[in-house]
């Protein structure tokens, strides 16, 4: 199992783009990651996956 940590740019900033958390976290935890945590309304995730850093196309 492998920790990502995902930062979203331009989340919740200003009260545009909002994202609640919550849904979220949920999303993710539905789509089959664990330990889905998020850090208050920053957009900023941390998250376990089965993928490995190559499977998701972006530098690690």
């Amino acid at each position: 199992m492998n920790t990502f940590v995902i930062f979203l740019r331009a989340v919740n900033v200003s009260g545009k783009n909002l994202i609640k958390m919550a849904e979220l976290k949920d999303v993710l935890a539905n789509a089959s990651f664990t330990n889905v945590q998020t850090y208050i309304q920053s957009g900023n995730i941390i998250l376990n996956s089965s993928l490995r850093c190559s499977d998701g196309k972006r530098s690690c």
